[in-house]
């Protein structure tokens, strides 16, 4: 077995070993991607130069900046009661309090951000306050339906990028995508949401207080949202942007923002942020993430389950949706049919990649929404795999039948 797949397992199970014995996850990320380095080979001096690079580095910072000032924003709107009034309003309209729950990450997830959950886990928090629904049901309604959007949605780059490098429209692979994404939804509804107690609402006939409520509470994060997604403009600039209005329209004191300043700026937060960015830089510059789709393509495995397994293991490690669709597709290419390409084998391709990343200890959206609601790894992870074995199943069962 070479060199890289033996590091690779050796860092994840140095990883898990000292989350069991409690050690900050962030702390045990940058320990995994030492050891990637350190036993695939890599001078010391090296792999101390490229830890430091990856912590330092212009997007780490960015991405950094981007998470504090989005849970700063979540925070500060929470202590002045915008979120109280969000969430009333949308309980006056919505019978069912779970799908008032799950709309909040859903509409979430149609912003293409990294680190975006941390927008919509306040609010999920503050929903689902009136019932006992435990940390891990709370990480499981903000992770999951954010993301079923992924495998369709055109903001997002991983479809984009897919469809042209199969030589397709990116509404061909929108016609591929799309039973996964009602199958997310179904799955993540009916073995999960269904059974989650989130209490119960105050719907009343009288629907003109709740709207007012409902859009006084909202528009804080959909001012966000539009001048990231309709007018370009940097998510760091519009936070300071809304959090300077709040704190001057509702003359929020300065022990509101140092508080929750100090929510985004966790010292968990921030080894997270930096954890994920080495782990993820180092699986690159030592040569990981290179060697993991050859040594699949050598073992003579029936051309399927290559397709399945190649850029689901990618996805995995990564944690990154670009990464399984740049480094697999092009290999996987000749085996899902060339210049016509079957878009079914595409589809399980990209499917299979996903899961991977929805799996993926390093997926930045599941780190950091574990952390915000302070949910279980293990237990969390067994709420994750059941879904995530559907969507394989009915990826695998469209292909075959």
């Amino acid at each position: 077995m070479e060199r890289e797949i033996v590091s690779l397992i050796a860092s994840i199970l140095l990883i898990v070993v000292l989350v069991r014995l409690r050690v900050d996850l962030g702390l045990s990320m940058l320990a995994g991607a030492a050891g990637l380095a350190l036993i695939v080979g890599r001078p010391v001096g090296w792999t101390l130069i490229e830890l430091g690079r990856s912590s330092i580095a212009a997007d780490t910072l960015l991405l950094l900046g981007r998470i504090v000032t989005i849970i700063t924003l979540g925070a500060l709107a929470g202590r002045l009661g915008y979120l109280d009034r969000l969430v009333s309003g949308l309980r006056r309209l919505i019978a069912d309090n779970r799908v008032v729950v799950a709309l909040m990450p859903a509409f979430g997830g149609l912003l293409p951000m990294p680190g975006g959950a941390m927008l919509t886990a306040p609010m999920v928090e503050s929903a689902a306050g009136g019932g006992s629904a435990s940390p891990e049901q709370k990480f499981f309604i903000s992770y999951w339906f954010r993301h079923p959007w992924e495998y369709i949605w055109p903001l997002y780059p991983g479809v984009v990028v897919g469809s042209a490098l199969v030589g397709r429209r990116v509404s061909d692979l929108f016609l591929a995508n799309w039973p996964a994404t009602l199958t997310a939804i179904i799955t993540g509804s009916a073995l999960v949401l269904w059974r989650v107690d989130v209490g119960r609402n105050e719907r009343t006939a009288a629907t003109t207080g709740a709207r007012r409520d409902l859009a006084a509470g909202v528009w804080p994060f959909a001012v966000v949202i539009a001048g990231v997604l309709v007018l370009k403009i940097e998510l760091i600039l519009v936070a300071l942007a809304v959090i300077a209005f709040l704190m001057i329209f509702e003359r929020g004191s300065a022990r509101d923002l140092g508080r929750s300043f100090r929510r985004g700026a966790e010292f968990q937060i921030v080894t997270l942020v930096i954890g994920v960015a080495a782990y993820q830089h180092l699986l690159t510059a030592a040569g990981i993430v290179e060697a993991v789709p050859p040594f699949f393509m050598r073992m003579n495995m029936p051309e399927l389950l290559v397709i399945a397994a190649v850029p689901m293991i990618v996805g995995l490690i990564t944690g990154v949706t670009l990464a399984y669709i740049a480094v697999s597709f092009p290999l996987l290419l000749p085996l899902m049919g060339g210049e016509s390409v079957d878009m079914e084998l595409v589809m399980l391709a990209y499917v299979s990649g996903f899961v991977g990343v929805l799996l993926s200890p390093v997926h930045l959206c599941l780190v950091l929404t574990r952390e915000y609601f302070r949910a279980s790894l293990g237990r969390s992870y067994r709420l994750l795999v059941l879904p995530c074995a559907v969507i394989m199943a009915v990826a695998v069962l469209i292909v075959v039948m």
